[in-house]
């Protein structure tokens, strides 16, 4: 007689089909989660992934940046001292994002400005007003320091022309100018710290009998935040 030897029957091969697909997805989920954590972009290019940074001063970043200081005059020794505190707000643009070689690598940045500030030596009063900036940013690739030179135009308001004593300041609507060399100092990529000297000039440009005109050097510090 033949022995029969009870083989126990083989379990069948099972196969999960769709936890075999998701593991190439976790694994690459698993690699991509710092980087998204990190809150860095990303950018594909031939298959390969690639890093790619941002600065403040790419175009179309903004800035509001505040300065307090004073102001000097000079130039005026038939005239009376007249100085001046200043407190500027300033908002403003990048409008392109830095490029060329070298210590002149740097962009182009408009600023809107509103300051006023009062004297504290020479004829009393207050002035205040606006003006239009254009600044030019020279900035390496991942400096702190950052320094700037700027002009603007606008409009001064003020009472000091009440004072028939001076003939610096003739009638309460002036033209103001200056321009300015300055540096900031970044924290991190929002915030900055900024110091500046420069020179301010007021004048009525002769549509007054009072028409010396406020020639002025000064300065300030302050804050930036970008965003």
């Amino acid at each position: 007689m033949k022995r029969h030897h009870n083989t126990p029957p083989r379990p069948a091969r099972t196969t999960n089909t769709s936890t075999r697909a998701l593991l190439p997805l976790v694994g690459i989920a698993a690699l991509l989660t710092p980087l998204a954590e990190a809150g860095t972009p990303m950018t594909m290019s031939k298959g390969v992934v690639q890093m790619s940074t941002s600065s403040p001063f790419d175009a179309g970043k903004m800035e509001l940046q505040s300065s307090s200081g004073a102001y000097f005059s000079v130039g005026h020794d038939s005239q009376p001292r007249l100085n001046y505190s200043s407190t500027a707000l300033r908002l403003g643009v990048m409008l392109n994002s830095p490029c060329g070689d070298g210590w002149s690598r740097g962009n182009w940045e408009a600023m809107f400005q509103l300051f006023g500030g009062a004297t504290f030596k020479g004829p009393e009063g207050e002035l205040g007003g606006a003006a239009l900036m254009l600044r030019y940013n020279f900035v390496q690739p991942d400096a702190r320091w950052v320094p700037y030179v700027q002009i603007g135009a606008g409009a001064v308001y003020n009472n000091i022309y009440q004072d028939r004593d001076q003939e610096l300041i003739g009638q309460r609507w002036e033209l103001g100018l200056e321009a300015a060399v300055g540096v900031r100092y970044f924290f991190n990529e929002r915030w900055s710290a900024n110091i500046e000297g420069g020179y301010r000039y007021i004048t009525n440009a002769g549509q007054n009998d009072r028409d010396v005109g406020l020639s002025s050097v000064g300065g300030g510090i302050g804050l930036g935040y970008h965003f």
